[in-house]
Parts: C-alpha cells; sequence; structure tokens
C-alpha cells in the first residue's frame, strides 16, 4: 500500500487545545463531574475517605480520568485538577431563592405536616380554653356563676322533692322559705353558702323517705338500768333498740349518745322509758323468754320524726349507745 494511502487510512489527529488551569470547564463537563462526585459520595467506602481530603482528590483524579478516556475526551490533568478544585470551593455553597410567591408557596408545601400540626394544636387549645370558660373550669366571675346556677338547681330539685313527700304543713313551708334563701345566694354569687343549704336539705329530704319501726331486740338483754356514780341511785330505765324496714331488715341510725354529746352511727341503741314501762316489759320477757309487745315507736314516710307507739311511752327520752 502506497504511503498517501496510509496516510489516508489513518484516523486524523486533532491537536488537543490545551486550556490554562485557571480556565473555567463548560456545563457538559462540570455536569459530568458533579456526576461522578454525587456517585462517590453514596458510595460508602469513599465516604469513610472523605475526611482525608489528598486520598479523595487522588481518587476523583482517577475516577475523573477514567470517565473521560471511556468517552473519548481530550481532557489534561491540569483541566481535571481544576475541576476537582472548583467542586471543592463550592461544595457547602448555598444560593437561597429570590424571594416571591413561589418560594413561599414551596417553603409551606416542604413544611406542611409541621404547619398542619402546629394549626391543630393551636385549634385544640382555642377550644379547651372556650370550652373551660363556657363550662366554668376557668377561674373568674364566669366559673362562680356557672357554680352558683348549679348548686341552686339542686336545692330547686331536693326542695320540690321535700314538698312532695312532706305530711307537715309546716315542713312544705320550711323547704318554700329554703328555695327564696337559695334565690338570695344565687345572686349574690355566695356558692358555699348554696352548697351548705343544699346538703342540709338533702339530709332532710333523706329523713322523709325513711321507713321503719323501732323494735325492743330479742337477745338476751333487752333492757338495762344506769345508776348514779358513788351513790348507786336510779338515774334511768333503758329498752335496747333497733329500726327495721318493712323487709325486716335493720337499718343502720344516727343517734346522739347521751352521755358522751357524741352522733354515732349505730345498729343497736338504748331509749329510755318510764321506770314502770321497763318494768312491765322485763316481766313479760320474763315469762317466755319472749317481749311480745316489740314495737317502741314507727317512722312514716313524709314525716320527719318517729312516733312512739309503746303503751305508757309519752314521748322520747335519752339515747345512749353503749352499756
Amino acid at each position: 500500500m502506497s504511503q498517501s494511502a496510509q496516510e489516508s487510512a489513518q484516523p486524523p489527529q486533532f491537536e488537543a487545545d490545551v486550556e490554562p488551569a485557571e480556565q473555567k470547564l463548560t456545563l457538559d463537563e462540570m455536569t459530568r463531574v458533579m456526576d461522578v462526585a454525587r456517585t462517590l459520595r453514596k458510595e460508602r467506602s469513599i465516604a469513610e475517605r472523605e475526611l482525608n481530603r489528598e486520598e479523595t482528590i487522588a481518587l476523583l483524579r482517577q475516577k475523573l480520568r477514567e470517565a473521560a478516556d471511556l468517552a473519548g475526551d481530550p481532557v489534561t490533568d491540569e483541566q481535571i485538577d481544576t475541576a476537582i478544585e472548583h467542586y471543592f470551593d463550592n461544595l457547602h455553597e448555598f444560593d437561597p431563592p429570590e424571594p416571591g410567591l413561589e418560594t413561599f408557596a414551596a417553603g409551606v408545601y416542604v413544611r406542611r405536616y409541621q404547619i398542619t400540626a402546629w394549626a391543630l394544636a393551636i385549634a385544640t387549645a382555642a377550644l379547651l380554653l372556650w370550652g373551660g370558660w363556657f363550662s366554668g373550669m376557668l377561674p373568674g366571675k364566669r366559673q362562680t356563676e356557672l357554680q352558683a346556677r348549679e348548686a341552686y338547681s339542686q336545692v330547686e330539685e331536693v326542695t320540690g322533692s321535700i314538698e312532695k313527700l312532706a305530711t307537715d304543713p309546716a315542713v312544705t313551708a320550711e323547704a318554700q322559705a329554703a328555695r327564696a334563701e337559695a334565690a338570695t345566694y344565687l345572686d349574690r354569687g355566695e356558692v358555699s353558702a348554696l352548697e351548705q343549704l343544699k346538703s342540709r336539705l338533702l339530709q332532710q329530704e333523706s329523713v322523709l323517705k325513711a321507713e321503719y319501726q323501732v323494735m325492743i331486740v330479742q337477745g338476751p338483754l333487752s333492757g338495762i338500768e344506769r345508776h348514779a356514780p358513788g351513790t348507786g341511785d336510779l338515774s334511768g330505765s333503758y329498752l335496747i333498740v333497733q329500726a327495721v324496714d318493712s323487709s325486716g331488715n335493720v337499718v343502720p341510725m344516727q343517734i346522739r349518745n347521751a352521755e358522751s354529746g357524741k352522733m354515732e352511727r349505730v345498729t343497736e341503741w338504748a331509749e329510755q322509758v318510764p321506770q314502770e314501762v321497763f318494768e312491765r316489759v322485763m316481766a313479760d320477757k320474763q315469762e317466755d323468754g319472749v317481749v311480745d309487745n316489740r314495737e317502741l315507736a314507727v317512722k312514716r314516710r313524709g314525716e320527719q320524726d318517729v312516733e312512739v307507739t309503746l303503751p305508757g311511752v309519752l314521748q322520747r327520752g335519752r339515747q345512749i349507745t353503749k352499756w
């Protein structure tokens, strides 16, 4: 083959344009450099070496050279070094976007979950505050007003019940007076006074609802006698009793012990009776061990006091709870 033919068969040789090291790379070249750099950052082995700048530069130079040779790009070592230096110089730079509606909308979208959470928290807090104020849970005049209205409503309910239960007109009149008293407390916002009045009325209602008989017990001991200390003189004769409802159940009672002056809740206590009544009951029990006429008093529904029914006892005397 002739020399001219050989020369024509050979690929044309182009002389690489050598740019000064400080000249910037083209956009495509920079893109390739950044792609390679991002790939390297994803590799853990490379990430562990990034603390050593010299090793990282050497590895980048090698990878860029391999990429350039594979693509057939005539890139010089100076250009590679310039690209690497430019990469490290701009590695931690950030250009904030221009402010505007689009930037604001993008920021809102990125923070949409945080914004939603804050909005829900604020709305919940507002609802709780509003609900607390409306329901009277928060301190202040509104709370006092609602508490007073609630207590007054309960007083009205109890007085209405007392008026229906009471058989004594005097008790009904007392309930009506209590309602008027409660209205005065309501106007003044005196919650404590309303609560005290309600407590007293509830106790009265409970007494009016109660139904039972005061019965002499049939146990080994149905009566006792008290003697004055020192002299030994008889100071009182007592029958031991208990309250029993219509079903035969023993009802606990609040009894004031005349000897101590204290209120006690008991299921048995002793009622003072005249001496002749005491002796008659004791004689009745000695005959066969059983008290035939056991009812000492009866408490009827709608009445405040018990009615003494045992013959010979005109009214209730003292009560004691221990013997």
